[in-house]
């Protein structure tokens, strides 16, 4: 069995590129550092690293044997607080996975509720989109193509919490600022900010209403998240699209408009391990989850 503190060892020389960038994270002596790996690597009788320059660097083995072990290193940290709870007298917890906006909008007031409802159940939220980790929570609330038919896995039932269509963000003096309702195609001549980096659904979902409306805008900022593209179109700097959950406490000089033609929406939902599904503190969160989905559909159903 791999000794977890070398595991440990190379996870951190892996992630900090050197021994002594690690020596010092693990408050360890370079040496200490440098002997934990050539003990692992003749334990796993696996090259791990090779010299490079007056260092070294991870082989492909080495990075695989890290990923690995970052998993294995998650694990037992979720046994470690499992302790604690018992220690202190908890009967459990219920681990939460996110998106951002939900993480800013619902779930610090869904933690404040359950908190005081469930004093003896930890409540353990992390962002998983863009996952952070292969484990899946035992509540794992994400977004969807409202056209890209969903698959469940085994051992997990899906609730659908809302509908969440997009709207466009524009400067308060743009042209199109005092209708309702803005068609994609008359964005098509605007600089564009994009909200999303990568290919996730977002992304998809604003490249699929380019396509569709026969515009194919020029971007001209890439934005970290929401909150950074609302502050790059509250500067002028252009227009964008975003979830209406995203779209709040707006800034004066910009306004939102629903996105239409074609209409654009996500859908919001939970994966629900069946293990915790009639858990007393899963319950309440996904009946207050649910609650907070109808009145977002409310506010946003067109008049």
């Amino acid at each position: 069995m791999v000794d977890v503190h070398r595991l440990r060892v190379l996870c951190s020389v892996v992630a900090t590129g050197s021994v002594r960038a690690a020596a010092d994270a693990l408050s360890f002596t370079p040496s200490a550092v440098s002997q934990h790996l050539t003990i692992l690597q003749r334990e796993t009788g696996l090259r791990l690293f090779e010299k490079s320059g007056r260092g070294i660097v991870p082989t492909a083995h080495g990075r695989s044997l890290a990923d690995r072990g970052q998993d294995a290193l998650a694990a037992l940290g979720r046994v470690d607080r499992f302790i604690d709870d018992l220690r202190i007298g908890h009967t459990g917890s219920l681990t939460v996975g996110t998106f951002a906006s939900a993480g800013e909008y619902w779930l610090p007031s869904i933690a404040a509720r359950l908190r005081a409802e469930f004093p003896t159940t930890t409540l353990l939220i992390e962002l998983t989109d863009p996952p952070v980790s292969t484990e899946r929570p035992d509540i794992d609330i994400r977004t969807e193509r409202a056209t890209t038919a969903p698959h469940v896995p085994a051992g997990v039932t899906r609730i659908e919490i809302a509908r969440d269509p997009f709207v466009a963000i524009l400067p308060r003096d743009h042209r199109c600022a005092a209708a309702d309702e803005v068609a994609a195609a008359d964005l098509g001549a605007d600089p564009w900010i994009h909200e999303y980096v990568g290919d996730g659904e977002g992304a998809r979902i604003i490249a699929d209403v380019w396509r569709a409306a026969g515009i194919a805008p020029r971007s001209v900022v890439q934005a970290a998240d929401h909150r950074g593209a609302i502050a790059f179109v509250a500067s002028g700097a252009g227009v964008c699209a975003m979830p209406a959950l995203a779209a709040r406490d707006l800034p004066d000089a910009i306004v939102a408009r629903r996105l239409v033609r074609p209409d654009a929406e996500r859908v919001i939902v939970a994966y629900v391990l069946d293990s915790v599904r009639h858990h007393p503190a899963a319950e309440r969160l996904l009946s207050v989850l649910s609650d907070m989905g109808a009145q977002h559909e409310r506010t946003t159903r067109r008049t």
